[in-house]
């Protein structure tokens, strides 16, 4: 059930995005040791996004996961690998993004009409 989201302030291309949706998506499932079926990501584009104050491209991401993320080894497993993959779709340096982490208890979040607790 980890849900990766991306705000950015850039246009994103629709190919662009299925490339970027595709690779986020293999990298977390396969980091946080989750299936494919449960992975959700998805990319707000074009949002307001200031950052370091100016509007260069820049962005905000929240990764939100039943387990696999809350320690520091964890966190810095994943953010080694996705914000690499950022940068190498959206041109966005490391130094222009926030990567928010968020362990969920199994009650906090439903699927399929019932929580995972």
């Amino acid at each position: 059930m980890p849900i990766f989201s991306l705000n950015v302030n850039l246009s994103v291309s629709a190919e662009k995005k299925i490339e970027l949706l595709k690779e986020i998506s293999e990298v977390v499932g396969r980091l946080l040791g989750k299936p494919a079926s449960y992975m959700c990501v998805h990319i707000n584009d074009g949002q307001s996004i200031t950052f370091g104050g100016t509007t260069e491209p820049a962005g905000h991401a929240v990764l939100r996961s039943i387990g696999g993320v809350g320690t520091s080894k964890q966190n810095n497993a994943i953010a080694a690998e996705v914000f690499p993959i950022i940068e190498k779709h959206l041109g966005i340096p490391g130094n222009r993004i926030y990567v928010e982490f968020v362990n969920l208890g199994a009650a906090d979040i439903a699927f399929n009409g019932n929580t995972f607790a």
